[in-house]
């Protein structure tokens, strides 16, 4: 018997060729197992409550189910953005109600952009549920397939607007292209994984390459941006203590990362000031 353990990075395996939904029709998408939604066709105008209506995630983690967790509501769904910081203090972020965020169990070819098939789909909405961005992760074994996959986008859109060697821990990389109405991010990244087989004395390592896609409206951005901004009152409640800001060398107005924020609004990436962001630095993979 096999089993297995992931040690960096996001399950699944990504599909290259399964059938696509049918969008000739004109009943509303629904994202499901094999379906394929079509990334690259979205107008911003899609049923999200619809398209997440078979397979929705309340948690990470944890799917929606109706006899176990009621009525779907739409506190349930609320976009919160969330780490150990944000936690640790009791800090909502956005600090006023933005929208909604609909998120998808790992499900096998759930969405695809072009040739690029992916695993799990998130789409976050205003508060009326108007789509404004759409973000998808995708897990490839193979690292000449990514990168065919990166040219073959770049063909047809162009070269990016931006593009980073963020870190040299796993080689992650950024490439951002702005198009007439939408902004694209991809990002990729590198990870292990361990392989067991039972009777085996030695596991065996498995390096995967991960690919995300952001799609943001472009009209929707600068309000998406600020939603990742928390301003500090001069005075935070902190243990029982009430604390400075500065005690936590925070910035007054504080920006706060998740899937949705482009790299492109770090300043430290654009300025490059010491070329440790360049590109031209990533690693050649085979």
């Amino acid at each position: 018997m096999k089993t297995f353990t992931k040690v960096l990075g996001y399950l699944s395996i990504a599909a290259i060729s399964f059938p696509s939904c049918d969008f000739g029709s004109t009943k509303a998408p629904v994202a499901e197992r094999n379906g394929a939604f079509d990334l690259e066709s979205v107008q911003f105008t899609e049923d999200i409550p619809q398209l997440f209506s078979k397979r929705l995630m309340i948690e990470d983690g944890i799917r929606y189910d109706s006899v176990r967790d009621g009525k779907l509501t739409d506190s349930m769904l609320r976009y919160k953005i969330s780490n150990t910081i944000t936690d640790a203090m009791d800090l909502q972020v956005p600090q006023q109600d933005f929208g909604y965020l609909y998120k998808s169990p790992e499900t096998d070819s759930i969405a695809r952009f072009q040739q690029m098939y992916f695993h799990s789909l998130a789409a976050l909405t205003d508060k009326n549920k108007k789509p404004i961005a759409y973000y998808a992760e995708s897990e490839l074994q193979n690292a000449n397939l990514r990168k065919s996959l990166i040219e073959a986008f770049t063909k047809k859109y162009g070269a990016p607007k931006y593009a980073f060697r963020i870190s040299a821990e796993f080689n992650q990389c950024s490439y951002e292209w702005e198009l007439k109405d939408r902004t694209i991010q991809i990002e990729t990244s590198n990870g292990m994984s361990v392989t067991f087989n039972s009777g085996d004395t030695v596991a065996r390592n498995n390096k995967y390459y991960n690919l995300r896609l952001l799609i943001i409206e472009n009209s929707a951005k600068p309000a998406l941006y600020a939603a990742h901004i928390y301003e500090f009152p001069d005075k935070i409640l902190y243990n029982g203590k009430m604390h400075s800001y500065k005690d936590f060398q925070f910035e007054k107005k504080q920006k706060f990362r998740d899937d949705f924020l482009l790299n492109s609004t770090y300043e430290d990436y654009i300025k490059n000031e010491y070329g440790e962001y360049s590109i031209d630095k990533a690693e050649e993979e085979e």
